[in-house]
């Protein structure tokens, strides 16, 4: 043995080979800009489909720069601080500069009709139908006695509620909204008649129910908290969290919070704390809760001083699901782990990589979702959900996430498809609930009104299938949509297409990511001027539908 020590591999800390664990979290306001490019470069390839522009984009000028941006180590969190210095920078203005180029793109194109106007036109970029509560800009007032929707005016900004069809555009105007809810809130409670959430006295979740089912929050001992955590990786500053830190660590909140009522309906209902001072550093943070008309989810916002070291900032929630898995989102899609604890091995996977939500489930699949903004590092066991909020590594970037973020993220039964309910209003899949939550429809002002009197394809049916991408093709006027299931069983899809620009429909295909064409498939019935089309999605298949014009 003496001989040979010298060549033997040397192992510190948890005997777990790959070190990549803090990597979910570290670099916070990095990963909220990539994000927001993905938003900024999806909104826009919709917006060309939605107003009959089937260009696609100059890869070069878009996407390219933001996949170069994913490159090892900028993305991890484990490059040096002016990297990121330079790279935030770029990613925010890339976002801008997408978002206004989509815009001007909508406002020019030959679809839009110039010689009228309306105060705003309210566009939704997603291609499923939604309800939402809209910011209208302060500079232009609506035609009130047009609108036939609810408003409401809440520290100087005025909302609006509105159902869209998907990849449509219209007038503010157009909007006749049944927005009889009951909305109430109180220093403990919100409801908006779907949802309803009660508080502790540390201002955290204690209690909550959707569509009438109790979610099963733990009884036994707080059911949501803020906590920090000691975040002393024995290796690997950035790279690194060990497993201990789950141990090493205390409520976040340590005195009752007083939450106050900041508006009440009909639209939206909101909850705030004062500063709350947190941690060692005099960090602090500002706890948000909203209930939104006609949703099914209680959206939370911690605004958040961050100035500790060697800390980690996390949320968690304690429930009676004791399902043998949780589900942690991919985009647009999941990965199956255990919730048990079990080896080593699955020990020193504590803390999960996933984009845009993760749940914990029951033998049956209900279970309780947390849907994020931008945050990626997760961990379920033994009921408990939980996510890590922000980090403070010191090497190699000293200052890694100190100073001040707004963080976003909501809570929710876990969903697997579509479903229309008897009053009008739909069930979203946990899987498409980021986009609906943080992907919010564009409010374009004094806009001229776009002549587009259904969109160009209208999903009637989803199922589990949800349309995640919508983009110009590279074939002469053509658009792709492509379609991610997301529960893992088949599943059958029905859409109608419509004319466009006086073109009829010449073939609608199934095409690979490349778009070479797998099948092609016939219209089921026609009404009027629709086509109807129905296609079977296989469990956790991705179909991409070519739509082309003559």
């Amino acid at each position: 043995m003496a001989l040979v020590e010298d060549e033997l591999p040397v192992y510190r800390g948890e005997l777990f080979l790959e070190y990549h664990r803090a990597v979910h979290t570290t670099q916070s306001e990095f990963k909220y800009n990539l994000r927001a490019c993905e938003r900024a470069l999806q909104t826009r390839e919709a917006l060309r489909v939605i107003s009959g522009n089937f260009e696609p984009l100059d890869v070069s000028e878009s996407w390219e720069r933001y996949l170069f941006a994913l490159f090892h180590d900028a993305t991890p969190g484990s490059s040096i601080h002016s990297v990121y210095q330079d790279l935030n920078t770029e990613l925010s203005s890339l976002a801008e500069r997408q978002l206004a180029l989509a815009i001007k793109e909508w406002l020019s194109s030959s679809d839009v009709d110039a010689s009228t106007t309306t105060s705003y036109t309210i566009i939704n970029q997603l291609a499923w139908e939604r309800f939402d509560v809209v910011e209208l800009p302060a500079n232009v007032q609506p035609e009130e006695d047009l609108f036939q929707g609810q408003m409401q005016l809440i520290e100087g900004k005025t909302y609006a509620l509105v159902k869209l069809k998907g990849l449509s555009a219209s007038p503010l105007s157009n909007q006749a909204i049944d927005t009889s809810t009951e909305m109430k809130a109180t220093p403990k409670s919100l409801s908006n008649g779907i949802v309803n959430a009660e508080f502790d006295e540390y201002g955290q979740l204690c209690s909550m129910s959707i569509h009438g089912e109790r979610m099963l929050l733990s009884k036994d001992k707080a059911s949501s908290s803020f906590s920090i955590h000691d975040d002393n990786p024995e290796a690997y500053d950035a790279w690194d969290m060990d497993h201990n830190i789950i141990w090493m660590q205390q409520n976040a909140i340590k005195e009752p919070v007083v939450l106050q009522v900041v508006a009440c309906g009909p639209l939206v209902s909101i909850l705030r704390s004062e500063p709350i001072s947190i941690g060692i550093n005099r960090s602090s943070m500002v706890i948000e809760y909203r209930l939104y008309a006609k949703q099914d989810s209680l959206q939370v916002s911690c605004s958040v001083d961050w100035n500790e070291t060697h800390k980690t900032l996390r949320y968690q929630v304690q429930t009676d699901y004791r399902g043998d898995v949780a589900r942690f989102g991919a985009p647009f899609n999941f990965v199956d782990r255990s919730q048990i604890p079990q080896t080593h091995k699955e020990e020193g996977q504590w803390e999960v990589p996933a984009s845009r939500w993760a749940s914990i489930l029951n033998g049956n699949g209900d279970g309780l979702s947390i849907i994020t903004q931008s945050k990626y590092g997760f961990r379920a066991k033994m009921g408990t959900l939980s996510f890590s909020l922000l980090r403070s590594s010191t090497w190699p970037d000293p200052i890694a996430d100190k100073g001040k973020h707004t963080i976003k993220f909501a809570i929710s039964k876990h969903q697997n498809t579509f479903q229309y309910l008897d009053d009008g209003n739909i069930m979203i899949p946990t899987a498409a609930k980021a986009d609906c939550l943080f992907t919010k429809p564009l409010v374009l002002p004094n806009s001229p009104i776009t002549a587009i009197p259904q969109p160009y394809i209208q999903f009637e049916e989803l199922g589990s299938a949800v349309p995640s991408w919508v983009m110009p093709s590279k074939e002469s006027n053509s658009f792709c949509i492509r379609l991610h299931e997301v529960a893992g069983a088949n599943t059958n899809v029905s859409f109608s297409t419509v004319p466009h620009k006086g073109k009829v429909v010449s073939k609608v295909e199934i095409v690979n990511f490349n778009e070479k064409i797998l099948s092609e498939l016939e219209s089921v019935d026609m009404q009027d001027t629709l086509s109807i089309y129905n296609v079977q999605v296989g469990a956790y298949k991705i179909v991409t539908i070519r739509v082309s014009y003559e």
